[in-house]
C-alpha cells in the first residue's frame, strides 16, 4: 500500500529525517506550504494525529525551528539506550557566566567580569568552544568591546522556543548540569533572578 504524497506527510518526513530543528521558512519552502500559517495548521493536524493515535511524540517549535521530541513521560526509558553517553557538564564558574550571558545580553567582557568579581576568559572560551554563546557584536564604548550572547544550539539545547522563555537562572544551572543546586558560598555569585531584573544595566 502507497501512502499519498501530501504537504503533510512532507513535512512529517523532512522532520523525521533530521536532527536538530527545521526552521519554517526551509518546511515551507521544501513542502510548497502557502505560508508560514498553513505549515502551523499542518503541524497541528499532526500531532492531533499522533495524540489520537497514542504515538510518544509530538511536533514542537524549539531552536527557531520545529523538531520530532518525545513525550516526557518516556524519558527515563530513552536515557537507558544512552546511559553509555555522559552529559557534558560545566564547571560553576562556566554556568555562572552563561547564566549572565543568558540574561543580560548582549554583554561584554567586562561586563561579566564586573559581575562576577573575577577574570571570566577561561569560562567565555569554554562556553564559545560548546557553541552556547558567541560574539554578537561590538559595544559602543570606549575600545569597542565584542559582546556576547547566546546561540540557536543553546536554544536547542534547553528545549526553548525563544530566548524569552528562560527559566529562572538556578533552574537554568541545574537543566545543564543534571543535578540540584549546590549551597553556596557567601563570595560566591547567586545564580538567581537578580540577574533578569537587573537586565537594563548591561
Amino acid at each position: 500500500m502507497s501512502v499519498q504524497i501530501t504537504q503533510t506527510r512532507i513535512i512529517e518526513a523532512i522532520l523525521f529525517a533530521s536532527d536538530v530543528p527545521v526552521e519554517a521558512e526551509k518546511l515551507v519552502m521544501i513542502a510548497g506550504a502557502a505560508s508560514e500559517q498553513e505549515l502551523l495548521d499542518i503541524v497541528d493536524i499532526l500531532n492531533r494525529e499522533y495524540e489520537q493515535e497514542g504515538r510518544v511524540f509530538r511536533i514542537v517549535e524549539v531552536a527557531g525551528g520545529y523538531q520530532y521530541e518525545t513525550l516526557p513521560q518516556y524519558g527515563r526509558f530513552v536515557e537507558q539506550l544512552f546511559h553509555t553517553r555522559t552529559r557534558p557538564k560545566l564547571s560553576r564558574a562556566s554556568l555562572e557566566t552563561l547564566a549572565i550571558v543568558s540574561y543580560k545580553q548582549p554583554i561584554s567582557r567586562a561586563g561579566i567580569e564586573a559581575l562576577r568579581g573575577v577574570d571570566s576568559d577561561a569560562p567565555l572560551r569554554t562556553l564559545i568552544n560548546r557553541d552556547l554563546i558567541e560574539i554578537t557584536g561590538r559595544s559602543d564604548a570606549v575600545g569597542k568591546p565584542m559582546l556576547y550572547g547566546t546561540t540557536q544550539e543553546f536554544l536547542r539545547y534547553f528545549g526553548l522556543k525563544d530566548i524569552k522563555d528562560l527559566p529562572g537562572a538556578d533552574e537554568l544551572a541545574s537543566m545543564f548540569d543534571g543535578s540540584e543546586i549546590e549551597q553556596q558560598s557567601p563570595d560566591q555569585l547567586r545564580l538567581d533572578d537578580s540577574l533578569i531584573n537587573n537586565t537594563e544595566e548591561s
